[in-house]
C-alpha cells in the first residue's frame, strides 16, 4: 500500500487517458484540485468519507487534502484523464470575481461525482484531448517565453465553465448500488465518526450489526484495503491537515487528536508512509508558511 502526499512541479498538469495499472491500494493527497474522469474499466474510488462505484462517464471534482484512493477490478481495463491544477492559477487568469464562481463547485461541494450524459461526455472527451495536444506542446516549447493567456489556459478555462454549468442544477449523487457497497459506505461513515476515538472492529460490527469476519473481508474486497490500514491512512491524512494549517502545534498533541495513543507508534507509521519524521514534516510546514 502507498501512501502519499502529491507534490506539482507546475500550478497545472494533466494526464490523458492513463492506462496504468494501479499495484496496491494508492491512498494520497494533495493540496491542489482534481478533476477525474473515468473513462474505461471498474473500479471502486474512496475520497473522504464517500465510497463510489464508478462508471465510465464518471467525473469526479476532489477539494485538495482529501484522502482518496482508487480501487480497479483486476485484469480489466483502467483508463482515466486526470487534470491538477492550483486554485491560484484560476485567479492569475481572471478578476476575482470570475474566478471564485469557477471555483465555487470544489469548494462547496469538495469531493463531488457528476455522471455525464453522451453529450456531456463528448464534449469533455474532445476538450481532454486538445488539451493535451496543448499541454504537450506546451511542454515541448517550455523554454519560450510563455503567453499571458494561451490556448490550453482557454480550454481549461472552459472546462471549469462546462463543471460550473453542471452543478448549477440540482445535486444527485448516486448512493451506494448494492448491499455490499452500502455496508461498506457504513463502516467508512462510522470510522468517519469515531476515528479519533479507540476504534475496535467488534465496536464496528455491533454498530451495523454484521460479523467480524463478514465486514473484514467485504472492506477488503470492496476498497483493496483492510478496516485498520484505511483507519491509519485516515489519521495521518489527518495530522498532515493540522500541521500544514497550524505548523506551530507540538507532535505529541497532534498524535492524541488524530487518535493515536502512543508518540512512537504515530512516528513509525508517519516515517514509514510519508518518508520523513512528523518533526521533519511538520518543519517543513512552518518554513512554507514563513516564506
Amino acid at each position: 500500500m502507498t501512501f502519499s502526499m502529491y507534490r506539482m512541479e507546475h500550478p497545472f498538469e494533466m494526464s490523458y487517458r492513463n492506462d496504468w495499472p494501479i499495484s496496491g491500494t494508492l491512498f494520497h493527497s494533495h493540496a491542489f484540485y482534481e478533476i477525474y474522469y473515468f473513462q474505461e474499466g471498474e473500479c471502486t474510488y474512496l475520497i473522504g468519507d464517500k465510497l463510489m462505484a464508478l462508471r465510465p462517464g464518471d467525473l469526479i471534482l476532489m477539494h485538495g487534502m482529501t484522502l482518496h484512493s482508487p480501487n480497479p477490478s483486476p485484469g480489466r481495463p483502467y483508463v482515466r484523464s486526470i487534470v491538477h491544477f492550483d486554485p491560484g492559477y484560476v485567479h492569475r487568469l481572471l478578476q476575482p470575481e470570475p474566478a471564485g464562481a469557477l471555483l465555487r463547485p470544489f469548494e462547496e461541494l469538495r469531493n463531488h461525482r457528476i455522471s455525464l450524459g453522451e453529450a456531456e461526455r463528448e464534449l469533455v472527451e474532445n476538450l481532454l484531448y486538445s488539451m493535451n495536444e496543448d499541454f504537450k506542446s506546451q511542454r515541448r516549447q517550455a523554454s519560450t517565453a510563455p503567453a499571458p493567456v494561451d490556448r490550453l489556459d482557454i480550454r481549461f478555462l472552459e472546462l471549469l465553465q462546462l463543471v460550473s454549468e453542471w452543478c448549477s442544477g440540482p445535486i444527485d449523487d448516486r448512493s451506494p448500488s448494492s448491499e455490499r457497497e452500502r455496508h461498506v459506505q457504513e463502516v467508512v461513515s462510522y470510522l468517519e465518526e469515531h476515528y479519533r476515538e479507540e476504534v475496535t472492529l467488534e465496536a464496528i460490527a455491533a454498530s451495523l450489526h454484521l460479523s467480524k469476519p463478514y465486514l473484514a473481508n467485504l472492506f477488503r474486497k470492496v476498497t483493496g484495503t483492510t478496516i485498520f490500514k484505511y483507519l491509519h491512512n485516515r489519521r495521518l491524512n489527518q495530522a498532515k491537515i493540522l500541521f500544514r494549517f497550524d505548523p506551530n502545534r507540538s507532535v505529541s498533541s497532534v498524535c492524541r487528536e488524530v487518535g493515536f495513543v502512543h508518540p512512537a507508534h504515530f512516528s513509525r507509521l508517519f516515517k514509514e508512509l510519508e518518508g520523513v519524521s512528523p518533526e521533519v514534516y511538520r518543519r517543513r510546514m512552518r518554513e512554507l508558511s514563513e516564506r
